[in-house]
């Protein structure tokens, strides 16, 4: 990853300033309440309450497929809410409390949770849209997601098949992409400070028990066929992989997004504060329904502005920030679910572009 600088400090940004009082005279705490609890325990119960009565033979034929995918849509929902938070370390004062939490969360989905960890917190919420340092827009064979990729002719059509690539996002990560963040040298700087030895036991150790119990159980105590319980966690992963893309894609890749790029001496024009508002694109901000699913997911410049803060509490950020922001004419970025996933395939389309 290459190391920039930000030009601009942000702890001397009156905007942040302003934006950060206001918050933590209105949130002086700022971690867990009721309302996150019970959202966990609500989609905990939905996730492995489902699974359960699969299991005991409870829901069977077309209804144990449609039960599989509602394992892995509220599972989704369960990383959105906990896993997520556990991983910037807001659920609890005790470190080891939101690893297990964490560890747990990403059970169903089955993406590594120290590995997406990792990059998440060192590399896309410290320069995220930046070509070379945030992990989320690497490059791929398939699409092109910034403006400093390389073109290719198939890019022409991306805007088309883009659809039925994300369908396939959850199975590609959890059965290839963990395996090259693991064993990659190019990514040996994410992995820093992280014990290899520990990282491939948490590794191997989470891998088998979401094949244990996605597949290999299911297959050990249902009455169906090892291909049609391996089809079934196909199709629940292409609903699940939509759903993701469908929330998070267009929050950053929307057609108004700035890629912003480094400088020869590597620095970034704005201050960190003024680069997240600038590359951050919230989605129903408002809805508590839509809080309420995404994990706060959608109000995307409240995670990137105070990652230190439970999503439970961004309802009550999202007015600050937007008056912030107008008061100091800096660009904040809110539609709603559908203009905002019309903007992700208008980006597509002009990339597409040679």
């Amino acid at each position: 990853m290459q190391r920039i600088k930000f030009s601009q400090s942000t702890a001397t940004d009156p905007f942040y300033r302003e934006l950060r009082e206001r918050a933590y005279a209105l949130l002086p705490h700022v971690g867990t309440d009721i309302y996150f609890w019970s959202k966990a325990l609500f989609f905990f119960v939905v996730c492995w309450g489902t699974y359960t009565l699969i299991l005991a033979g409870f829901v069977k034929g077309w209804l144990a497929c449609l039960g599989a995918i509602v394992v892995g849509l509220s599972g989704l929902l369960v990383g959105f809410s906990v896993g997520h938070d556990a991983s910037h370390r807001v659920i609890s004062s005790h470190n080891s409390v939101n690893k297990i939490l964490h560890f747990v969360s990403f059970l169903t989905v089955g993406v590594d949770p120290i590995l997406w960890g990792l990059r998440h917190i060192r590399s896309h919420h410290l320069y995220p849209n930046v070509h070379g340092s945030d992990i989320d827009i690497d490059k791929n064979p398939l699409l092109r997601l910034s403006p400093d990729h390389p073109w290719r002719p198939i890019h022409r059509y991306q805007h088309l098949y883009a659809p039925f690539a994300y369908c396939l996002a959850l199975i590609h990560s959890v059965c290839w992409g963990d395996w090259v963040y693991l064993i990659s040298k190019e990514y040996r700087w994410m992995r820093d400070g992280v014990s290899p030895i520990g990282l491939w036991c948490s590794f191997l150790i989470f891998k088998a028990l979401h094949v244990g119990l996605m597949v290999v159980l299911p297959i050990l105590v249902l009455d169906y066929s090892p291909a049609s319980i391996i089809a079934t966690y196909c199709i629940s992963g292409f609903f699940v992989s939509m759903i993701f893309i469908v929330m998070l894609v267009g929050t950053h890749f929307f057609d108004e997004a700035a890629f912003p790029a480094p400088t020869p001496d590597a620095r970034l024009p704005d201050s960190w504060v003024h680069h997240n508002l600038s590359t951050s694109c919230d989605w129903n901000p408002s809805s508590p329904f839509a809080r309420f699913i995404s994990g706060g997911a959608n109000c995307h410049a409240a995670h990137h502005l105070f990652p230190n803060i439970c999503h439970s509490h961004y309802g009550k950020l999202i007015p600050i920030i937007t008056q912030e922001t107008s008061r100091f004419s800096l660009p904040y970025h809110s539609m709603g679910i559908t203009a905002m996933v019309k903007s992700h395939f208008r980006l597509l389309k002009r990339l597409g572009r040679p």
